[in-house]
């Protein structure tokens, strides 16, 4: 009788602490939130210095960790695979480049960067329209998505002979700002390739608290009145995600490391602001 009592508290006591640990867990992750009345505070200063939010504000964080990527090397006929669809190539080597070329197409790569020329191709805009240009990048991406997965379409821009849709590869639910490919679409077709590449091999190190999102962008305001940025700013995308902020040689087989970091996107300015997550200063 008595065991079974025992039996009976041992179960209550472990209910009990299952409740507490589910409500510390619950803390922890609110502790990662941002309050109702920080989220009003920005919103009220960026709009007392000319800058309009446009788009949601990133209300929650988790403490991240760096991002290891490689250099990627590859050979010759891995390059002919991905770029030519099997055609050989000649090859012109480099201070700091080489140079594959085929009959219609040129690549250049070096370190990260990679740049492919499709010189059958004539630039021009003609009937080109937003739609199809996407869906011409898209299935190119598609085609050379066992080399450079995960990378989903981010944004399109007009161009003098087209468009040129951005891609940005994703890790997990992050965007990697310093993975992206450019494919240049135009009447014809794609005239033009433009890529950064590191192949990540895994987080590196202990997972560190991150600022929030408001004080980023007080940040962002900031570097704007530095920068003597004139007239009214619409910020049109946050994202979170990783970015290489040591400019380091991109030997081939060498390992970076990439560090959490805040973009923000505006209407009226060409580039982006890029903020490190974990020191909240503007990434040069």
């Amino acid at each position: 009788m008595e065991w079974g009592r025992a039996k009976k508290f041992v179960i209550v006591l472990l209910l009990l602490l299952n409740v507490c640990l589910a409500g510390l867990n619950y803390q922890q992750e609110r502790a990662g939130a941002m309050t109702a009345s920080q989220e009003r505070a920005i919103f009220e200063v960026l709009s007392r210095n000319g800058i309009t939010m446009y788009t949601d504000l990133i209300t929650e964080t988790q403490p991240m960790s760096r991002l290891s990527v490689t250099v990627p090397s590859y050979t010759k006929e891995r390059l002919e695979q991905i770029f030519f669809q099997g055609e050989k190539t000649i090859v012109v080597p480099g201070k700091t480049s080489m140079v594959y070329r085929s009959d219609s197409l040129e690549l250049i790569l070096e370190g990260l960067n990679g740049v492919l020329r499709f010189s059958d191709v004539e630039p021009g805009r003609g009937e080109t329209n937003r739609g199809s240009a996407v869906q011409i990048a898209e299935k190119y991406m598609e085609g050379i998505e066992d080399a450079f997965p995960d990378f989903v379409s981010a944004d399109v821009a007009d161009t003098e002979d087209g468009f040129c849709v951005e891609f940005y590869q994703k890790y997990k639910s992050h965007f990697i700002f310093s993975n992206w490919f450019r494919v240049y679409v135009c009447a014809q077709g794609i005239y033009r390739v433009e890529f950064s590449y590191g192949q990540v091999t895994g987080e590196q190190g202990e997972k560190k608290d991150i600022f929030y999102a408001d004080e980023a962008l007080l940040t962002f305001m900031r570097t704007l009145k530095e920068e003597t940025v004139k007239g009214e700013i619409t910020v049109n995308r946050m994202e979170l995600g990783y970015d290489l902020v040591e400019q380091t040689e991109s030997v081939s087989g060498s390992t970076l490391n990439l560090v959490p970091c805040y973009r923000i996107d505006t209407m009226e300015l060409d580039s982006p602001y890029i903020i490190n997550a974990y020191t909240c200063q503007v990434v040069s």
